[in-house]
C-alpha cells in the first residue's frame, strides 16, 4: 500500500468499499507525510521501545520530556534517541505529534467535543498551537476538517440499521491486559494474531488458557495502512512469564456499548459501522473522547480461525 494519503478535499462524495480492509488512501488522512528513514515494525518486540510507546501514547497526553521517557527505559536519551528512531523509523517527538493528531483527527471526525478540548487532550496547551500543528500535518484547519472528514464517513445503510435491536449497553469492570504492539492494514490482522499466539508459545504462555483481546487504535479513514497501530493483548490472569515484550496495558471500567459478530474477519468494518455510525446517530449516546481505542473482544481463539468465521463481540467505551 502506498505511504501517501489524499485530503478530505478530494475524497468528498466519495465512500470506497470496506470488505477487503482497505482505504488506499485514507479518505480523511493527510495530504502527505514526512519521508520515513523505515517502516514501523510489523511486531514490536523489543521491551523498551515498547515501554516507550506505552508512555507516549497515555491519553489525556501528558506533558514529559525525551529525558523522562529515555528515564522511564533505562537509556540515556541519546541512546534512547537512536534507539527509537532506528526501530521505529521515526524521532520519539515525529511519533508522538503524528499519532497525537492523528487521535485528534479521530475524534473531530467521529463527534462534536469542542476543538479546544480535543487540543488539551491532544497535549496542546494553546488551542492556536494545536491549529498551526494540525494544519501542517492534514492541510486544513480543524474546523474545516470536521466538516470535510465526517462527509467523508461512510453511510449507515439498512443491513446496518437492522442490527441494531443486537446491540447492548452495559457497565464493563476493570480488566489487566498483557499487550503487543503491530502495525500494519487490518487485512492483516489474522496474521498478527498468528505471529502473537506463537510468541505466546515460545515465552511458555499456556495458549489453552489465553483470553484474548483485540485493541483498535487507528481508523483507515484517517491513518495509512502500513502505520495502523493494533494490539494483541490477553487478559492477565497472573500468570509470571520471564522478561519479554509484553506490556501492562489496562481496560478501564466504565460503560460499553457491545454488538457481537460472527463471521469472517474481511467483514469486521461493517460490524464496526453498526455500531460506530448507525448506532450512536440514533442512541443518543456520545463515545468517551480518547478513550483509548476500541475493543475486540475474542469467544474463540483468533489464531485458530484465521481465514474461517471469528466470533467477537466490538466493545466501545461510551462517555457518562
Amino acid at each position: 500500500m502506498s505511504g501517501n494519503s489524499s485530503s478530505p478535499t478530494q475524497t468528498e462524495g466519495q465512500h470506497p468499499t470496506t470488505p477487503h480492509l482497505v482505504y488506499d488512501p485514507p479518505p480523511a488522512g493527510a495530504p502527505s507525510l514526512p519521508a520515513r528513514r523505515n517502516a514501523l515494525p510489523i511486531m514490536l518486540d523489543d521491551p523498551r521501545i515498547a515501554r516507550a510507546v506505552r508512555l507516549l501514547e497515555l491519553t489525556p497526553a501528558r506533558d514529559m520530556t525525551l529525558a523522562d521517557v529515555a528515564a522511564h527505559v533505562g537509556l540515556t536519551p541519546f541512546h534512547f534517541q537512536r534507539t527509537f528512531l532506528a526501530v521505529m523509523g521515526e524521532s520519539p517527538s515525529a511519533y508522538l505529534r503524528r499519532t497525537r493528531l492523528d487521535r485528534a483527527a479521530m475524534n473531530l471526525q467521529m463527534s462534536d467535543e469542542p476543538i479546544t478540548r480535543i487540543a488539551f487532550n491532544a497535549g496542546y496547551a494553546s488551542h492556536e498551537a494545536f491549529i498551526r500543528a494540525f494544519q501542517r500535518q492534514f492541510g486544513v484547519a480543524p474546523s474545516r476538517y470536521r466538516a470535510l472528514a465526517q462527509q467523508a464517513r461512510p453511510q449507515p445503510s439498512q443491513e446496518h440499521l437492522a442490527r441494531l435491536p443486537l446491540i447492548s449497553v452495559g457497565t464493563r469492570p476493570l480488566l489487566r491486559l498483557l499487550a503487543m504492539r503491530f502495525h500494519g492494514p487490518y487485512a492483516q490482522v489474522e496474521d498478527h494474531w498468528r505471529r502473537f499466539a506463537a510468541y505466546l508459545e515460545q515465552i511458555g504462555y499456556p495458549l489453552d488458557r489465553a483470553e484474548a483481546v483485540g485493541v483498535i487504535l487507528d481508523t483507515p479513514l484517517i491513518t495509512p495502512g502500513e502505520m495502523i497501530r493494533y494490539d494483541c493483548a490477553i487478559i492477565d490472569h497472573g500468570i509470571n512469564l520471564s522478561k519479554d515484550a509484553l506490556q501492562p496495558l489496562e481496560f478501564q471500567a466504565g460503560r460499553y456499548v457491545s454488538y457481537r459478530y460472527q463471521g469472517p474477519y474481511a467483514e469486521i468494518f461493517r460490524a464496526f459501522e453498526t455500531v460506530s455510525l448507525a448506532w450512536i446517530q440514533t442512541s443518543g449516546e456520545m463515545f468517551l473522547p480518547d478513550g483509548n481505542g476500541g475493543y475486540e473482544f475474542y469467544h474463540q481463539p483468533p489464531w485458530k480461525h484465521a481465514g474461517g468465521a471469528q466470533d467477537l463481540s466490538i466493545v466501545l467505551p461510551l462517555a457518562g
